[in-house]
């Protein structure tokens, strides 16, 4: 843990900048409860070519709230480094939470994942900003690195998981559960 507190130390004292004190709060802020995430998915919800993208993302966006917050953070419930080290002079509020794994950065990383796998272009786009979603859980002391790290890789596999879902419920877009009209039988004699 002591290389963990290097690191965000490190960033602390070396990549400290006004511009980023005020910027990495905003992203950071975005990616509350996954925000963005949720107001992408809303406004794709009324696009008929994106249904497909949205039912993915719900779906991911779902996983990674049961995973995380419901099931993997009460249980590792790992204290923040903030709480940790209250020498540290914070940008935003101490979130209330356990710290691992980082929520902000595994939901960054899941809809960045389920956008790639839609379009590469966009995709590669959402993974910078998922970048920046997790660099600011590091700047503002809130996360230990490995809590960023997990929640990274725990974000891609619940997006892979929750598209594969997907597929097998709905099969080129069109939901296989559908109700069907009763056929009548045929009369035996």
């Amino acid at each position: 843990m002591d290389w963990e507190f290097t690191i965000l130390n490190f960033i602390r004292w070396n990549w400290r900048s006004d511009f980023l004190d005020k910027l990495m709060p905003i992203i950071s802020f975005l990616g509350k409860g996954g925000l963005i995430w949720i107001l992408l998915s809303v406004v794709c919800l009324f696009i008929k070519k994106a249904r497909p993208f949205y039912r993915s993302l719900v779906c991911c966006l779902l996983f990674n709230l049961v995973a995380c917050n419901c099931i993997i953070k009460p249980i590792v419930n790992r204290i923040r480094p903030c709480v940790m080290n209250t020498t540290v002079e914070l940008l935003s509020s101490v979130p209330f939470d356990a710290s691992f794994p980082s929520g902000h950065t595994l939901f960054a990383f899941a809809a960045a994942t389920t956008i790639f796998i839609y379009n590469k272009w966009y995709g590669l786009a959402a993974y910078l900003f998922a970048f920046v979603m997790g660099f600011s859980r590091l700047y503002l002391y809130v996360h230990f690195p490995t809590d960023v790290l997990m929640g990274a890789i725990f974000g891609v596999i619940f997006a892979i998981a929750a598209y594969k879902v997907e597929n097998m419920l709905f099969e080129k877009g069109k939901p296989i559960f559908r109700l069907k009209a009763r056929q009548p039988k045929a009369e035996q004699k």
